[in-house]
């Protein structure tokens, strides 16, 4: 349990580090974001880049880069490579107004998560190739992510999933790993269903 709480605090810490650099200047690069989260690996990453298109009201525009770089994430996981990005991600500014907001609503989904959120099941958070496997997921989602598609809910579809697992992997919680897996059924479901038979499907 202690473990857990040192991980959710310097996660938090993290992120109040990011808007402290946000609120510096009206831009902030993606590279100052990824060096202070540095620490914390790619779960920090899949939940800070997943959970935007989880609310209700979402920044629009974001969805094909954010689904571009989760998909770039999940390869590198798949694959067992360190965290390495092309320089056209890391020079990219972002909005520090948007950055602020995104990460105190970060920061309070973390929260609000510490109560049901603890180690369990950890051979799916720790085994060596079913990382490969989580890092294909996390791919094809943020691929299925990045597509245009103007119809509501798809965002949330493949977003969720990827939550659930950075979630997991951050806390070593096996559990919302597979609940990743579970919302991921249903999004290729719904997905498979709109390019067979288009928006009436919905």
């Amino acid at each position: 349990m202690k473990k857990e709480e040192n991980n959710q605090t310097f996660f938090e810490d993290s992120l109040q580090l990011i808007i402290n650099t946000a609120q510096q200047s009206e831009s902030i690069k993606i590279r100052e974001i990824f060096k202070i989260l540095s620490g914390r690996g790619y779960a920090a990453l899949l939940i800070i880049l997943s959970l935007p298109f989880c609310f209700p009201v979402q920044i629009p525009g974001f969805s094909t880069p954010f689904g571009i770089l989760l998909a770039f994430l999940g390869l590198r996981i798949a694959f067992a490579k360190r965290l390495w990005w092309p320089k056209w991600v890391l020079e990219k500014n972002l909005s520090s107004k948007s950055v602020s907001k995104l990460m105190t609503k970060t920061m309070k989904v973390v929260h609000a998560m510490q109560k049901i959120l603890h180690p369990r099941l950890l051979f799916i958070t720790r085994n060596p190739l079913l990382h490969r496997l989580h890092g294909l997921l996390v791919g094809v989602l943020g691929v299925l992510l990045s597509l245009p598609l103007p119809i509501p809910m798809t965002n949330l579809l493949s977003a969720f999933p990827i939550l659930c697992i950075g979630l997991g992997l951050l806390e070593d919680d096996g559990m919302f790993v597979l609940i990743g897996y579970f919302s991921a059924c249903i999004c290729f479901t719904a997905f498979t269903g709109l390019f067979l038979f288009g928006k009436q499907f919905v």
